[in-house]
């Protein structure tokens, strides 16, 4: 129960990784505030949650892409103790057909809004001795043909991290989990658009070293290892939860 008596603030936890860290954090004794675009979706995630965590789970609503709302949010999140910006979005489009609309978006919610929540969060960050976890991906270390923008975003994530933990050290750790291949919405999305769906998703799992993609609860323990008292050790550092993906290459 290394978690008991904090408060954790989870973004894109209605689904996915955010959905399988927030779960994990209520397993080992935190408080989770919930976060999805849709007031549906946070309302269902907490009505799932809740009665296995009764007290310790509560939810809002809000669009990460827009500024005004994810100053808002931070206003009524309040006082926590770890910030995960988990939410994020995929566009898989070649740089020919990236539009200002798919770049902005992508940079908006993927980038802006971590660095937005954090500075937001500061003040109580640094009064509670705070974490902040940012989850980047394996495409903030490779280039990804087909989704430039996302690339970009999730290295700049990485940036990020380690100027927010540079500047804020000794008072609030900052650290990055990067995923590889993941069983998620985004993957199965992109699965679905191949030619071969069964030939695209054993590309994926044979791009790892391990020969398969993550479920979303690995990545979920790499997000709490981040944020617990067994990395009191560590700020700045990028964690590649990405099954070797960026390690080297078999030949």
């Amino acid at each position: 129960m290394e978690f008991d008596g904090k408060t954790i603030f989870v973004t894109g936890s209605t689904r996915g990784i955010g959905a399988a860290a927030a779960e994990l954090f209520l397993e080992r004794g935190g408080s989770v505030i919930l976060h999805g675009r849709r007031q549906a979706d946070v309302d269902a995630a907490v009505s799932r949650l809740s009665p296995r965590h009764p007290g310790r789970v509560r939810g809002l609503a809000a669009d990460l892409a827009d500024r005004a709302q994810c100053r808002s949010l931070a206003q009524e999140v309040g006082a926590l103790d770890i910030l995960v910006n988990c939410g994020g979005i995929f566009h898989e489009a070649s740089i020919a057909d990236t539009g200002h609309a798919i770049w902005d978006e992508t940079i908006a919610v993927n980038l802006t809004a971590p660095w937005v929540l954090s500075q937001s969060l500061l003040p109580i960050l640094r009064q509670r001795k705070g974490t902040i976890v940012n989850v980047g991906s394996d495409a903030a270390m490779l280039g990804y043909a087909g989704c430039v923008a996302y690339c970009a975003s999730k290295g700049a994530l990485v940036g990020l991290t380690r100027a927010l933990a540079t500047e804020l050290a000794p008072d609030v750790r900052v650290l990055c989990v990067c995923p590889g291949p993941t069983e998620t919405d985004m993957m199965r999305q992109s699965v679905a658009t191949a030619p071969d769906e069964a030939k695209a998703r054993q590309q994926w799992a044979n791009y790892t070293l391990l020969d398969r993609v993550a479920a979303p609860r690995e990545i979920g323990e790499a997000i709490l290892l981040a944020a617990s008292p067994r990395a009191t050790f560590m700020t700045g550092s990028v964690i590649m939860a990405d099954g070797g993906a960026t390690a080297g290459r078999r030949v």
